[in-house]
């Protein structure tokens, strides 16, 4: 039957179309007949053409009569008209040309309006048209149904409002047809049904929704509305066909406490569409809202005023469109609320700006006011639009999954106290699809969370610990700029790697048994909080950590790349070098070393237990290297590489190890007093119960400023100079003795 249905609208609409297979332009208008005085009086007028209505300032006229046949209808002037009997009249034949077109899936078909006719009823600037006597009857329409369209009234007289329309008559929802101009179309408060806004409206004037007004129908009828402004009394419903998304992209005034905004939609992935601001208004008119402090939106006011409500009820809908960061619905739980209910499919919320926002209120599932009295059933996306940046400032309480798509940002919590932030977990369909980023930068509120998954990173930012509980398997990077990751399940052996990167920025392994990261790096004073487990490096690049690792466990490092540590451990457990290079800079390490493959050492460093050096193993050192070890030290057979500076000087003696306990074994090739090559000087080998000295036969002189290392003279040239230094002064002697034989006596001098 729906099958049916659906080729039957279009039947209609393409025999709709035959009629006017050639739109015609606009018949030209002779001059409009004023039926002001014959509606004064009450009586029922048949159009023949176009008809003016011309109310005097201030005038008010009530009409009850009828107004049928075939023209248009002007109202003008400083007045205002009432209508309060039905009226249906046509436009002149000449100025048809609209037809309406069923579009939508076989099963799922929506209408809207193609090529509009010229405005039906022009309300100018400064007159006031009201249908309705404004006590909530039901009469004082005017319209045109001339279409069979099902479950819904198309009314095809089109309003030009330039001044204002009010709309007061309860009973079925009122559709002024297309709709024009710039005034004002107004839904007075506690009048039910209201206005339904079917059409493409290029509308560009006030809808004051009093009571209800209705955007878009699932199975009926398409809305857009670019250019309107909106301000809101009551309740605003939108609901959007399959396959078409609503966008809305005016601003939404509040004006008064009880207003809220009702999102439904169609369960095939069509979105309702909000790109402006709902915020409440306490200054300007209805036709210019405006308000004092935006921050009156948030912070509560007398009675609740500047409340503001939305129910999302089985939709997908989102805030946003990607070319700004004027958040939808600014406010905290005090000033705002957010329901999100399944009704024939989960409820979904979707952001997308291009910059920083905040939700500073739940997503709950409680009706109205009293959204934190269930939980919501739906699930949220912040889309991935670059600088999409969402900040939760308060409890989320919905039981879906949250979605990061990449290039977007969501953080929980501002790091403010007051403005923490927590997702539900634990149950069947809570998880997070990071693909972006995911922050938690709560100030006192500890944050538990599971089901991680996706492409994205992670950060850990806010004093207050963050608890993984399991089921982590995101790839991205892992960062703790602030506070403590704890792992009480799950691993990060997916992430990329892990950065500690501030002073007291802590990752705690102790209650989740042995755990594997990709990479570790971190700076002095981080922390890694190993408890009773191993924590394995498989470094998959060069990284350096300088913080401190705690507890009875110990490390292992596997992969290929290079891990400098540059911290003090206090760790009692072993540390292993599985593959790789493990290079300690200064560094301390409490419990026993074992290395497999290799080991560099740079500076002092102390090893509190045994150090093992295994044959498939290499030592490398420098000629600042000094490796303390409290326990003992076994080399069987490891390779050893001492490394040198070009242009630096050169020791005399380089302690490669010394010890506590007793050194067994030698390293590779290098026997006892065998020498060893550094900077192109040959140091001497020497291996004792506790110590590994290399050391130069003769001393070393500081490095030239050129670069180049003056060596010392050889032994038998010092001999040499010695004996020519000896040889000289003794002919020196043997001459001056010789002179003195040969001068006589002064007295003999003096005699001669």
């Amino acid at each position: 039957m729906p099958a049916v249905r659906h080729l039957l609208l279009r039947a209609f609409a393409v025999a709709t179309l035959a009629s006017v297979a050639v739109p015609l332009a606009d018949a030209p208008a002779g001059a409009a007949t004023n039926i002001t005085d014959r509606v004064r009086a009450n009586e029922n007028i048949e159009l023949a053409g176009d008809a003016t209505i011309t109310l005097g300032e201030g005038e008010e006229i009530v009409y009850g009569g009828v107004i049928s046949g075939v023209g248009t209808l002007t109202i003008t002037g400083r007045g205002k008209l009432t209508v309060t009997a039905d009226s249906d009249f046509q436009i002149p034949e000449s100025r048809r040309r609209q037809r309406l077109e069923i579009l939508g899936e076989q099963n799922h078909p929506y209408a809207t309006v193609r090529d509009p006719d010229p405005p039906a009823v022009t309300v100018e600037q400064g007159a006031t048209l009201q249908y309705g006597d404004g006590t909530g009857g039901t009469i004082g329409r005017i319209g045109h149904y001339p279409y069979d369209y099902p479950n819904f009234a198309w009314n095809a007289l089109n309003h030009r409002v330039d001044g204002t329309l009010i709309v007061a008559v309860a009973g079925p929802s009122y559709h002024p047809g297309i709709l024009s101009g710039g005034g004002v179309l107004k839904q007075p408060r506690f009048i039910w049904d209201g206005v339904e806004l079917a059409g493409d409206h290029p509308f560009s004037g006030t809808i004051v929704d009093g009571t209800f007004a209705k955007a878009s129908s699932r199975e009926q009828y398409r809305t857009s509305l670019p250019n309107a402004k909106f301000v809101n009394y009551g309740t605003f419903q939108v609901d959007t066909p399959h396959d078409y998304d609503t966008v809305l992209g005016f601003d939404v005034w509040s004006r008064e406490w009880g207003n809220d905004i009702n999102f439904y939609g169609a369960p095939d992935g069509s979105r309702v569409i909000m790109s402006g601001v709902y915020s409440w208004s306490d200054q300007g008119t209805e036709t210019d809202p405006r308000l004092s402090d935006p921050g009156l939106n948030w912070r509560p006011v007398p009675k609740n005023i500047n409340k503001r409500g939305v129910n999302i009820q089985g939709a997908i809908v989102q805030w946003g469109d990607g070319t700004h960061n004027r958040f939808f619905l600014p406010g905290t739980r005090d000033t705002i609320y957010i329901n999100l209910y399944s009704r024939r499919a989960r409820g979904h919320l979707i952001f997308d700006y291009n910059g920083p926002v905040t939700l500073g209120a739940p997503i709950s599932g409680g009706v109205f006011h009293d959204t934190m009295a269930a939980v919501a059933v739906g699930d949220v996306t912040v889309a991935g639009t670059p600088g999409n940046d969402v900040t939760f400032a308060d409890q989320q309480n919905y039981d879906g999954t949250t979605t990061i798509e990449r290039k977007a940002k969501l953080r929980l919590g501002t790091g403010k106290p007051g403005q923490d932030s927590w997702l539900i977990t634990g149950t069947a369909g809570s998880r997070i699809v990071d693909n972006g980023k995911l922050v938690v930068h709560n100030a006192k509120r500890a944050v538990e969370l599971s089901k991680i998954s996706g492409t994205g990173s992670f950060q850990q930012a806010g004093p207050a610990p963050v608890r993984f509980t399991g089921d982590v398997t995101y790839t991205g990077r892992t960062t703790v700029s602030g506070g403590k990751l704890v792992l009480a399940g799950g691993s990060l052996a997916s992430s990329s790697g892990v950065r500690l990167t501030k002073p007291r920025a802590t990752l705690d392994i102790g209650r989740a048994g042995d755990q594997t990261v990709k990479n570790l790096s971190g700076v002095a004073g981080s922390a890694v909080r190993l408890g009773d487990s191993t924590l394995t490096v498989k470094s998959t690049k060069d990284t350096t950590f300088g913080g401190a690792a705690q507890g009875a466990g110990g490390l292992v490092k596997a992969g290929t790349a290079r891990l400098t540590y540059s911290g003090t451990s206090n760790a009692r457990g072993p540390w292993e070098v599985a593959a790789g290079t493990l290079v300690l800079k200064h560094a301390k390490l409490a419990g026993d070393l074992v290395v497999d493959t290799a080991l560099g050492v740079s500076g002092r460093v102390a090893v509190g237990g045994d150090v093992t050096l295994r044959q498939t193993s290499t030592l490398q050192a420098g000629t600042d290297s000094h490796l303390e070890v409290a326990g003992d030290v076994t080399l069987t057979g490891a390779k050893l590489s001492v490394g040198h500076e070009p242009g630096a000087a050169l020791p005399q003696e380089i302690p490669i190890i010394t010890s506590r306990g007793k050194i067994t074994g030698t390293f590779a090739g290098l026997d006892q007093s065998d020498r060893v090559d550094v900077g192109g000087t040959a140091y001497e080998i020497t291996y004792t119960d506790r110590r590994v000295l290399l050391s130069t036969a003769e001393p070393t002189a500081a490095a030239a400023e050129n670069g180049t290392v003056e060596r010392p003279s050889a032994p038998w040239m010092v001999y040499l100079a010695i004996g020519l230094a000896t040889a000289a002064l003794a002919v020196v002697a043997y001459v001056v003795a010789r002179r003195r034989r040969r001068t006589p006596p002064p007295d003999v001098a003096d005699r001669s």
